[in-house]
């Protein structure tokens, strides 16, 4: 077997196979040969430290290590091979990969031959195309992240795939691109098998002809750089065997219409290949699938005409890692294609989010749970509250009574005093300054005061008023443990003292942390930092995906599945024996997933 082959032991490579080979007829638990993993823990100082650096590098080195071009000498073409089918059915998961527990309730339910879902009449079967919309492992790219993460759990929901087998295709996210690509083309560029899916593509974006003059492009952005030549002349090629009024689904990693209000030029990569690929071609782009924020939501074209119908622009990222907040979307997104020109832009109005904006917002408040949620977080508070108490208690010894010891002097301090002592060294001063340029760094903006002085303005409001409320916890923190360690003498009495505010240090000002973030978040009129507020809540439910169905008629019709909680990890069991042999090798013991419907639309 190949060494690089990931697939069980039993399955054997056979050279221009074209399904997996049957499962066996049992095998144990262990042999699912990956380990569950919890979901990220994202302010952990250590995922923190190495999630920064690698954004860091890549910020700097991006466009040095851009291996987009080095793919140019791969072979690739559109796939044909569904261009002649009568019906087709497609699934779309975006951001999955992140921890077992939401990433194998979203596997699970996309692995089922058929979803009967409550509100559609008819049984909804398994997607002969399955297709990732970007950030398919995180925290950073990895071989074990996409071992553990990625490919076990979905090769585990679906082991195999009666013939004609089921194809995969993957776009990058920026996650993915972490590593350069490394990981992700070692696993969907090469033909390999992901249990019961098989990726189609060698370049790390892809092209597919579907029935009934429909396309699916999947374009690569590369944490939203230019498009490469190659890439655009990949599709030029494609566009040249495409139709006039030939209509496409368009898949990309981020969804730039909703990012315009902050960034005006955050549409420049789709307004390109738009302006310069699918209108001299005579294609339309009728939806636009997206992924990135981890949640659903959905834009319709406004002012459409009645024979040709709106277009369409869905987000949907809830195939595994933690919620992003709905009710900071803008309600309304103008889109313009030709650079300059004001006639050349498209209005489109939010018409349907999941979860709802109001639960959203609710669901803001979570993250004053941060301390419970991050533990390991408390490290950092923790430290700051310990050398503010050392160097606030030289300041008042060597100030007030210089010959007194650390315990006797600290029976008679107060709130004031410790409070006053921040100021009366130049290194608690200078611990203050170093806090303040750290929260003034972290302060995330409204989307009103993105640039300019406006930006500068907010982030230092922000960063002050985060900053009272950290050295007016941390103060009260130093005064507990001056006061519990009361009664011992001195080294006891500092020994304890530092523990104390070791501890409660820590737990005191990640909550503070927490309370700032669901304030920023929550307060209409802010609603700054979503991404660092609900990745201190880590709320892994309200997943979601897409069932896409183009009938024989050629209407396109996008069901947006729900699941509103994931299954716990302790309610899974291997499953080592099944008369089926598409069935998956893990089940839930108790609270399955319930999927429901969310939203569906027709294209004619």
């Amino acid at each position: 077997m190949d060494a690089d082959d990931p697939r069980p032991r039993w399955r054997r490579r056979v050279p221009g196979e074209e399904v997996p080979p049957q499962r066996p007829a049992h095998f144990t638990p262990h042999e699912l040969r990956f380990e569950p993993q919890p979901a990220v823990r994202w302010f952990s100082p250590g995922v923190l430290t190495a999630s920064g650096l690698r954004v860091g590098v890549t910020s700097v080195f991006g466009s040095f290590l851009d291996k987009r071009e080095l793919q140019s000498g791969k072979p690739a073409s559109p796939d044909l091979r569904f261009a002649h089918a009568d019906d087709l059915w497609l699934d779309y998961v975006a951001d999955t990969g992140d921890g077992f527990e939401a990433t194998a309730t979203v596997a699970f339910v996309v692995g089922q031959r058929e979803l009967r879902v409550p509100g559609v009449d008819q049984p909804l079967p398994r997607g002969r195309i399955l297709v990732l919309g970007g950030d398919e492992v995180y925290p950073v790219a990895s071989p074990e992240g996409y071992d553990h993460r990625l490919e076990g759990p979905w090769r585990a929901a679906l082991p195999w795939t009666e013939p004609p087998s089921a194809t995969l295709y993957a776009i990058p996210g920026n996650h993915d691109w972490f590593d350069g690509l490394t990981g992700f083309m070692r696993l969907f560029g090469q033909g390999r098998w992901i249990g019961g899916w098989r990726t189609h593509q060698t370049r790390s974006y892809f092209a597919a002809q579907l029935p009934h003059r429909w396309w699916l492009w999947g374009v690569d952005i590369q944490s939203e750089a230019l498009i490469d030549e190659p890439q655009l002349d990949f599709f030029a090629r494609v566009a040249e065997r495409a139709q006039a009024g030939d209509r496409l689904i368009l898949a990309t990693a981020v969804p730039s219409w909703t990012l315009l209000d902050r960034d005006p030029q955050a549409y420049r990569n789709l307004a390109y290949l738009e302006r310069a690929i699918l209108r001299p071609a005579g294609i339309q782009l009728k939806l636009t699938l997206a992924g990135d924020s981890h949640h659903y939501s959905r834009y319709q074209q406004l002012g459409a005409e009645e024979e040709i119908g709106p277009t369409h622009k869905i987000t949907s990222g809830g195939g595994g890692a933690f919620l992003h907040p709905t009710h900071v979307l803008p309600a309304h997104a103008s889109i313009g294609v030709t650079q300059d020109d004001l006639d050349d832009v498209t209005d489109y109005a939010m018409i349907t989010t999941y979860p709802t904006r109001g639960r959203s917002r609710l669901l803001s408040l979570s993250a004053v749970g941060l301390a419970l949620r991050n533990p390991s977080f408390c490290a950092v508070p923790g430290l700051v509250a310990l050398i503010l108490l050392w160097t606030v208690q030289f300041g008042l010894r060597a100030l007030e009574r210089p010959k007194e010891g650390f315990a006797d002097a600290a029976a008679h301090w107060g709130w004031t005093d410790l409070a006053g002592g921040l100021s009366r060294t130049s290194s608690a001063a200078l611990v203050v300054l170093l806090l303040f340029g750290a929260l003034w760094a972290f302060a995330k903006t409204p989307p009103w005061a993105a640039h300019g002085w406006q930006r500068w303005a907010v982030k230092t409001v922000m960063a002050a008023l985060h900053l009272a409320m950290q050295l007016a916890a941390f103060v009260t923190v130093m005064l507990a443990a001056l006061r519990l360690s009361q009664g011992h003498s001195s080294v006891p009495f500092a020994l304890l003292a530092s523990a104390v505010a070791l501890v409660l240090g820590g737990l005191v000002g990640a909550t503070v942390v927490g309370i700032y973030l669901a304030a920023a978040i929550a307060i209409p009129g802010i609603e700054a930092h979503a991404n660092e507020a609900f990745a201190a809540a880590r709320i892994t439910a309200y997943k979601n995906f897409l069932r896409l169905h183009i009938a024989p008629d050629g209407r396109l019709t996008v069901y947006a599945i729900g699941i509103p909680r994931a299954v716990k990890r302790h309610h899974w069991r291997a499953v080592p024996d099944s008369d089926d042999a598409e069935a998956s090798w893990i089940e839930p013991t108790r609270n399955p997933p319930e999927p429901h419907l969310i939203d569906t639309i027709t294209l004619r």
